[in-house]
C-alpha cells in the first residue's frame, strides 16, 4: 500500500532496509519517542537490535521476511515537501497473546513531527487496509494510556474499543519485561535534579506495570527505582512517597491496556471519520 495522509500529505510506503538509519536515530533512538515502545534500548548496540528486529521481518525486502501478506508489515511516513524528511513508522503484525484470526498495529512518530495528526489518519488508512484486503476479525492496539494520553484520545475517536487485558507477558514474554525493567531503570539513573519529576513518574508507572504482572514485587520496586537514582535526587524526602504512589497507579490502572477494533466497527465508524 501507497497512499498520502489527508491532513498532512506526508506518504506512507512499505518500509526497505533502507529506512534502517533513520528508524534507529528518529525512532529507537529518541528516548521520548522510544520510552512507550517495549525494547531497551539504553544504548546505540540496543538501538539498532530493536530497529533490526522489525526491519528484518516486516520492512519488504528484510532478510527474515517470510512473503508477509498485503495487510502485513511496517510503513515508512515521509514528509516530500520537505526533502523526504523521515516522519515515523506504522506496522501491523500477528502478535502473541492475541485471540485467533487477529492482528495487531503500532504507530511511532518522530519528535519532530507530533502534533500532525500523524497517528490518527495513518490509522485510518492501515484499518481500511487490513479489513479489506483479508478476513481478520479484529485488529488491536496497545498503549500506556496514563504516559501517552494524546494515542489513548485517537484510539478512542477511531472507534478502538477498551478489550480484554492483554499482558507484557502474554504478549512479548518474560525476557522483554526485564528489557523493559533495565530500559526505565537506566532512564531513572540518568535524571538530573532539575525537572525530574516526569520522567520519575513515567518509570514508576511502567515498572508498577511489571509489578502487576509479578515481575517484581511492590516493595521491591520501589527499592530498585530509588536505588537507581542519582543520590541527589534519592535524598529527596518526597521522591520516595512519589515513587510508591506511581508504582500503585501502574499495578492498578493497568498502565498497559488493549483495544480492539472489530471488522463491524470500522465499517459503521468508516463514514464518520
Amino acid at each position: 500500500m501507497e497512499a498520502v495522509l489527508h491532513r498532512s500529505g506526508f506518504r506512507m510506503q512499505p518500509s526497505q532496509v533502507a529506512d534502517r538509519l533513520d528508524v534507529a536515530d528518529h525512532i529507537f533512538g529518541d528516548v521520548e519517542v522510544a520510552k512507550t515502545l517495549v525494547h531497551n534500548v539504553s544504548s546505540r548496540e540496543d538501538v539498532f537490535a530493536a530497529t533490526d528486529m522489525w526491519i528484518d521481518t516486516l520492512a519488504i525486502d528484510g532478510k527474515r521476511n517470510p512473503g508477509n501478506p498485503d495487510h502485513i508489515g511496517m510503513w515508512t511516513i515521509r514528509n516530500e515537501t520537505n526533502h523526504n524528511q523521515f516522519v515515523g513508522i506504522r506496522g501491523v503484525f500477528v502478535a502473541p497473546g492475541l485471540p485467533e484470526n487477529a492482528v495487531a498495529t503500532f504507530v511511532a512518530v518522530a519528535r519532530a513531527y507530533w502534533g500532525n495528526g500523524v497517528s490518527g489518519d495513518s490509522s485510518a488508512l492501515l484499518c481500511g487496509q487490513v479489513f479489506e484486503k483479508s478476513n481478520v476479525d479484529a485488529i488491536y492496539t496497545r498503549i500506556w494510556p496514563k504516559l501517552n494520553p494524546a494515542s489513548d484520545a485517537v484510539q478512542h475517536r477511531l472507534g478502538f474499543a477498551p478489550a480484554e487485558r492483554h499482558t507484557l507477558r502474554d504478549t512479548f514474554g518474560e525476557k522483554r519485561m526485564f528489557e523493559v525493567l533495565e530500559f526505565d531503570l537506566w532512564r531513572a539513573s540518568n535524571l538530573e535534579n532539575e525537572g525530574y519529576e516526569e520522567t520519575l513518574r513515567q518509570v514508576s508507572i511502567r515498572i508498577g506495570q511489571l509489578a502487576a504482572e509479578q515481575l517484581l514485587n511492590p516493595d521491591a520496586a520501589v527499592k530498585r527505582i530509588t536505588a537507581a537514582l542519582p543520590e541527589g535526587i534519592a535524598q529527596s524526602p518526597k521522591v520516595t512517597a512519589q515513587i510508591t504512589g506511581d508504582v500503585e497507579i501502574g499495578m492498578s490502572n493497568p498502565a498497559w491496556a488493549s483495544y480492539r477494533m472489530s471488522r463491524n466497527d470500522w465499517y459503521s465508524k468508516i463514514d464518520s471519520l
